[in-house]
């Protein structure tokens, strides 16, 4: 990687960044709305719905967004195949999902909250393989204003029914559903005029292999974010799920930096000889590893602030689970940032071990915590699952890269020498772009 690239990889990643952050300040707000118009029980149960859409969704994915992302990059012909193959096959998700809500089957879920999770799961299924896509296509941009203007759609959407006083759980769902949709078509087009022309199919019996090969990684990362909630949702009041959703909001502030960093990485460093990879991984690593535990602190004490006055006061308690959930992110930091190696040298099953291991501690952790703590103990379990999840990434990538892990989390006097001048490169670029 020149140079150049290297700026502009840097360049890339704080416009995606602050673009993201925008976004979520959008949903925020969204948040807040629909705090206000529910309250805590309603948020809970909309919180539980969104989840259970999102696990089903990744399940039924079976790690081919994860391959998307590689094939793409890899070679641009595949995007038009793939997304047609994503279309029918989730054409055939929502057939079968449709078909479960009537049934007979005794179960204490809500019927029209099985309704809202059928019509919901395939959708999202599909978003998240679009998004996959995106990335492959280094298209981050575009994934980045489409996600925007998502966020965009449902506050203007939720501030409406504000301003209609409607406050029950039914049209909120609607919202969500017309919104995902609206997004959808948009993501279809979008893709469709920016792909290649070419319709290849990728070597199937490969992109399966990897697929599978994800999916372990896949399905323990969905286990990780989504079971607390659920365990919460189910074993102490519906109330602590609420609380527990909007302290999430926050943790989500600081997740978004070490995630944006592998959007943007792991398309550069597919392919290349593993010693380039290492070096790079381990530069991003102490790189993020301050980035996120400063911003971590930082939101979670915003939190104490935001939450009362924005939320309201029955979420007054969220704030206290916001700081430890943000503290959590940032030790799980570096674990997250480690998996690009190996997923960049085709062996993505080290990262998927490593989220089991960090997945059966969480859920635990939050079986045990949960029912004595609520939304305080499922977070509890978050930062002993995300801190598993470091040392065991640690411990894997030092042995396989032949690195120490003093070259990890150790900050050295040319890597402050190297982030000086990489921000001047970045002042006097902006500087240029403006006076011309």
């Amino acid at each position: 990687m020149t140079q150049s690239q290297q700026s502009g990889a840097v360049r890339l990643m704080i416009e995606t960044y602050a673009v993201r952050i925008a976004t979520l300040g959008l949903m925020v707000i969204s948040a807040m709305l629909q705090a206000r118009l529910l309250g805590p029980e309603g948020k809970g149960l909309l919180a539980a719905t969104l989840s259970w859409s999102a696990l089903i969704g990744g399940i039924t994915l079976l790690g081919s967004d994860s391959a998307s992302i590689y094939f793409v990059a890899r070679t641009a012909q595949h995007t038009r195949w793939l997304i047609r193959a994503g279309l029918m096959y989730a054409v055939g998700i929502a057939l079968i999902a449709l078909v479960l809500p009537g049934l007979q089957i005794n179960t204490p879920i809500d019927r029209q909250l099985m309704l809202s999770v059928a019509l919901l799961t395939p959708i999202l299924a599909l978003m998240a393989l679009f998004n996959a896509i995106c990335v492959g296509l280094n298209r981050i941009r575009l994934s980045n204003a489409l996600n925007a203007g998502s966020a965009l759609l449902y506050v203007l959407a939720l501030a409406a029914l504000s301003m209609a006083h409607v406050d029950q759980f039914e049209p909120v769902m609607a919202t969500v559903l017309g919104v995902q949709v609206a997004v959808l078509i948009l993501f279809t087009a979008s893709l469709r005029h920016v792909s290649s022309a070419d319709y290849v199919a990728p070597d199937l019996s490969a992109l399966v292999r990897y697929s599978l090969q994800s999916f372990r990684g896949n399905l323990a990362g969905l286990l990780f974010l989504r079971s607390s909630l659920i365990i919460v949702s189910g074993m102490a009041p519906i109330a602590q799920a609420g609380i527990f959703s909007i302290a999430v909001v926050f943790a989500d502030v600081v997740t978004m930096l070490p995630n944006t960093l592998i959007n943007i990485l792991l398309p550069r460093l597919a392919g290349q000889s593993p010693a380039f990879v290492a070096r790079r991984v381990a530069d991003a690593v102490r790189y993020g590893a301050v980035a996120t535990l400063a911003l971590g602190l930082l939101v979670g004490g915003c939190a104490f602030v935001v939450i009362p006055f924005g939320f309201g006061e029955g979420f007054r308690p969220a704030a206290a689970v916001a700081l430890v959930l943000c503290t959590g992110a940032a030790l799980g930091a570096p674990g997250m940032i480690l998996s690009l190696y190996f997923n960049a040298i085709e062996q993505p099953g080290t990262p998927a071990n490593a989220a089991w291991i960090g997945c059966g501690v969480l859920i635990a952790g939050s079986l045990a915590l949960a029912p004595l703590f609520g939304a305080m103990g499922a977070a509890l379990a978050v930062v002993m699952a995300r801190t598993t999840i470091t040392l065991v990434m640690t411990v894997r990538f030092c042995r396989a890269s032949s690195l120490r892990w003093q070259t990890l989390l150790t900050l050295q006097a040319a890597d402050l020498i190297k982030s000086e001048r990489k921000i001047y490169a970045i002042y006097e670029q902006i500087v240029r772009t403006r006076r011309a």
